[in-house]
């Protein structure tokens, strides 16, 4: 009777450990802290560190042995696997937009083309990802500014339409988790693009959105004429909204290529302490994306034009192409060639500054894997030092491959450059996102008048690619002007 008095005592002392960890983490205190941002190649700054905090009961094991606590949490996460066996996780978007989206706030901003590891003690958090990791893939979940200090549950920081709270937010995906042993969950995130709260379903303990996917404004023009044709000669069109199939078109582009653009990421012996802060591109996939791209993007848009005007519940684009200040794929590949030149003189006074690393390159391989192969018919400067160095890097690899014995990962190259076919738009809207990894890392807001400072959220909220390059642009020229009067006062 003694044993199975004590049995049935642990069980119930197991359960209630698993209540409390499904609807709220460990026992005591916690603290959700912002992500662990690596702090190489190129760390990110301007994250806020500040921590909100819940209170629970005493943890009523804080005497038990490392090895109690390990079977311990073994039986909580059987109890856990019945309780999260019912998620479905996000269904496909329509038309770029994702219903009953699990949505993250706070106070920092991701940007797509990013990627990092995430440790998240909040009790209500590490639920959310439960639920989002316990669904079949693909794990996808929303995340949203909060600013420092505020309170997601105030009125004035819902997320609705006329609040203070950005609307303008991040679709993350959970490329990798471990569930750790005192309840808190580790998590591999990827931001894969821009969308915007339409629809608040729920704002406490934590987000649940409809949210719609904002393709950038050049890449709406890029398919409206396609749209318009589409609008003029199907002949299962329902309406003519042009603009809003280019914009599902837009989408659909983006979601072709996700998989190439987003090579899996895990946490390895290291907790993802070796994971660079910008996605690899996956080789594996490049080539059924370049079959596969315009006719998925061609049957989007007839998929949206065949809609009946009643039932066009979220038939809006919010992208507008129209007006004359709109920004063109031309304007956007011209930002991208300036963005490039000036970049190449960055690489040259940081090797002046430092001559003793003039064996290596200081633009990242990352972003150096989305220079322009054939420049769009315009010639690089006299002395553009960038492709050259890509050049001799490939044929670095080559020599390697053929005449040593070193274990290379064939596929290294090519996971840092842009594949041959990958659409000259979609490579300028990756370089403006980014090429911030890289100006992050060298100079400060500090150092920048104040009128010239722009945020991370700022950037996000930014419809076009072009207008984010020429803001990148302008921060390389004030890094270099900086940069040079150092490099004088040195000589």
């Amino acid at each position: 009777k003694g044993v199975a008095y004590k049995n049935y005592s642990n069980m119930i002392r197991v359960l209630a450990a698993g209540i409390f960890i499904l609807h709220g983490g460990a026992l005591s205190s916690f603290a959700f802290t912002s992500p662990a941002v690596p702090t190489a190649p190129f760390p990110q700054t301007n994250i806020a560190t500040t921590a909100t905090r819940r209170q629970y009961s005493v943890n009523p094991f804080e005497d038990e042995t490392s090895d109690q606590r390990k079977e311990r949490m073994k039986l909580v996460r059987e109890v856990q696997k019945t309780f999260y066996s019912d998620e479905v996780g996000v269904y496909p978007a329509q038309f770029g937009v994702y219903s009953n989206l699990l949505t993250y706030r706070a106070s920092w901003t991701e940007l797509p083309g990013f990627q990092h590891v995430m440790n998240v003690t909040d009790p209500d958090y590490a639920n959310m990802l439960m639920r989002c990791v316990s669904s079949s893939r693909p794990w996808y979940f929303g995340h949203v500014y909060l600013p420092e200090g505020a309170d997601g549950d105030e009125y004035n920081y819902r997320l609705e339409r006329g609040s203070d709270a950005p609307l303008i937010g991040a679709l993350m995906q959970v490329s990798d988790y471990k569930l750790l042993d005192d309840g808190d969950v580790s998590v591999v995130v990827q931001a894969l693009g821009r969308f915007m709260v339409i629809d608040s379903i729920q704002s406490s303990p934590y987000g649940i959105a409809n949210v719609e996917m904002l393709p950038d404004q050049e890449m709406v023009d890029h398919y409206f004429e396609e749209a318009e044709d589409t609008a003029a000669t199907f002949d299962f069109a329902l309406n003519d909204d042009a603009r809003g199939a280019a914009c599902a078109g837009a989408v659909a582009d983006a979601g072709t290529w996700r998989d190439y653009e987003f090579q899996d990421a895990t946490l390895d012996g290291n907790d993802g302490k070796n994971l660079p802060p910008v996605a690899n591109f996956d080789v594996n996939a490049a080539s059924s994306v370049n079959t596969n791209a315009d006719g998925v993007v061609h049957a989007a848009i007839e998929e949206y034009l065949s809609q009946s005007p009643s039932n066009m519940v979220h038939s809006e684009c919010s992208i507008d192409i129209d007006g004359p200040d709109i920004a063109t794929e031309e304007d956007a590949i011209d930002a991208e060639f300036q963005l490039w030149c000036e970049l190449d003189n960055l690489a040259k006074i940081l090797t002046k500054l430092n001559p003793k690393a003039n064996t290596e390159m200081p633009i990242p391989t990352q972003i150096l894997g989305l220079l322009p192969a054939d420049k769009d018919g315009r010639s690089w400067p006299k002395g553009f030092k960038l492709s050259r160095y890509t050049r001799k890097m490939s044929n670095v690899y080559s020599i390697l491959e053929k005449t040593s014995n070193l274990q290379l990962n064939r596929d290294e190259p090519d996971q840092l450059k842009a594949v041959e076919g990958y659409p000259r738009l979609r490579r300028a809207r990756r370089l403006s996102y980014t090429v911030w990894a890289l100006l992050d890392t060298i100079l400060g807001d500090d150092y920048i008048k104040e009128e010239d400072r722009v945020t991370k959220q700022q950037i996000l909220e930014m419809n076009s690619t072009t207008a984010r390059l020429k803001i990148a642009l302008l921060r390389v020229r004030q890094i270099n002007e900086t940069l040079q009067q150092v490099l004088e006062s040195k000589n």
